[in-house]
C-alpha cells in the first residue's frame, strides 16, 4: 500500500509508468511513511526486477517536491487526486488489468464508486435514430437510478450525459486529458459544468497540463469500461473507438449490450455496421425493448463472475424488432 503523494512521487521519476509503479505497489510489504522509506522499497523492488531503476536521492526528492507542488494545484483547483489503495479509488476499475494507480477527479467522487453504473458508447457521427436513442438510453438508466458513464465526446457521448441530466440523473465524463485543460471538444464545455452542478463529475488519469493525444483516447476506453458494471454500445462502425471500448469490456467479462435497430433504420446507415456484426456474433445482447433492458440490467450483478453462462443464453439471443415490439417509450 502507499499514500497518494508516494505514488505521484514516482510517476514523476524519470523512466517510471503506471506498469512499474503498479509493480512497486505489489512489492511494499509495509506503507512507506517516509521518503526514505520509499527509497528502501525502490531498492528493495529493484532486487526482483532490474528494470525499475533506482533513482539518486536528489531526484528522488525532486520529484516528491513536485508530487506535493501538483497536489497543492490540485486543490486550489478543487480537483481531487485518487491513489489506488484509496477507499475512494473506483472499486471496479481497481479489479481491472492495467487500471491507472492514480485518478484525477472533479465534482461528486461518491458517485464513481454508486450501486450501479453503466457505460454508454457510440460513434461521434451517429444517425438521427442513434442520437435520439442515445439520449432515450441516458435517460432511462438515469431513471432506474444508474449513474451513466461517457466520454464527453460529439455524438453518442453528448446525448447520452445530456438524457441523463435531463432526469437528474448523476452522469461521469472520462476524460483523455488533464482536468485543468481547455475540455475538448470545446462546444462541451458547459456540459461539462453541468454533469458537475448535476452531481455527477469528470475523471481522467492524466495530471495537470496534460492536453490530449489519440493514443490517450484509446487508453480513456478501458477507464470508461473499467468503472462500469456494463457498457451499452449505441452505434459503431466495424472499427473505431468505439470498438476499442467493446474489446476492453470482453476482456474485463463484463455484459455487454447493443442496440438492435429496426430494418428501417439500417438503410444507408453504415454507422450501424458494428452493431449488426457484435449482435450476429452473439458477443451483445440486444438492446430494444423494455425487457431487452431489464435483463441487461439484471447481468450487472454478474459482474466477475461467469457471466457468459449466466446470460449468454436467454439474453444474448438475437432477435429483430418489429412493429409490434415497444421500444422503452420513443416511438
Amino acid at each position: 500500500m502507499l499514500h497518494t503523494e508516494h505514488i505521484l512521487t514516482l510517476l514523476k521519476l524519470p523512466g517510471i509508468g503506471r506498469v512499474k509503479v503498479t509493480e512497486i505497489i505489489h512489492s511494499a510489504y509495509e506503507t512507506p511513511r517516509k521518503l526514505n522509506e520509499l527509497w528502501g522499497l525502490i531498492k528493495h523492488t529493484n532486487n526482483n526486477n532490474a528494470k525499475i531503476k533506482v533513482p539518486e536521492w536528489e531526484t528522488l526528492e525532486k520529484s516528491y517536491e513536485n508530487a506535493k507542488l501538483e497536489i497543492e494545484q490540485c486543490e486550489k483547483l478543487n480537483i481531487h487526486i485518487i491513489g489506488i489503495c484509496d477507499d475512494l479509488y473506483p472499486k471496479r476499475l481497481k479489479l481491472t488489468q492495467d487500471a491507472p494507480v492514480l485518478i484525477y477527479a472533479k465534482g461528486n467522487l461518491h458517485c464513481l464508486n454508486d450501486q450501479k453504473l453503466v457505460a454508454i458508447v457510440g460513434t461521434r457521427k451517429p444517425s438521427k435514430y442513434g442520437s435520439t436513442c442515445s439520449h432515450l438510453f441516458g435517460k432511462n438508466f438515469a431513471e432506474e437510478g444508474i449513474v451513466v458513464v461517457s466520454g464527453l465526446a460529439k455524438g453518442i457521448d453528448t446525448s447520452a450525459h445530456e438524457g441523463c441530466i435531463e432526469v437528474n440523473g448523476k452522469t461521469i465524463a472520462v476524460l483523455a486529458q488533464g482536468l485543468d485543460t481547455p475540455i475538448y471538444p470545446k462546444e462541451n464545455r458547459p456540459l461539462a459544468d453541468k454533469i458537475i452542478a448535476a452531481g455527477g463529475c469528470l475523471i481522467s488519469e492524466y495530471g495537470l497540463g496534460v492536453r490530449g493525444r489519440p493514443n490517450y483516447f484509446v487508453e480513456r476506453n478501458r477507464i470508461q469500461s473499467g468503472i462500469s458494471d456494463g457498457v451499452a454500445v449505441i452505434e459503431t462502425d466495424v472499427k473505431g473507438g468505439t470498438m476499442h471500448t467493446v474489446g476492453f469490456c470482453l476482456k474485463q467479462e463484463k455484459p455487454l449490450g447493443c442496440l438492435n435497430h429496426p430494418n428501417k433504420f439500417l438503410v444507408n446507415n453504415d454507422k450501424a455496421s458494428g452493431n449488426q456484426l457484435l449482435l450476429e456474433k452473439k458477443q451483445a445482447m440486444p438492446l430494444f425493448t423494455p425487457k431487452d433492458f431489464e435483463k441487461f440490467i439484471q447481468c450487472f450483478k454478474y459482474v466477475g463472475e461467469s457471466s457468459e453462462d449466466l446470460c449468454s443464453k436467454k439474453n444474448k439471443s438475437h432477435s429483430t424488432p418489429d412493429q409490434d415490439d415497444e421500444q422503452l417509450s420513443l416511438f
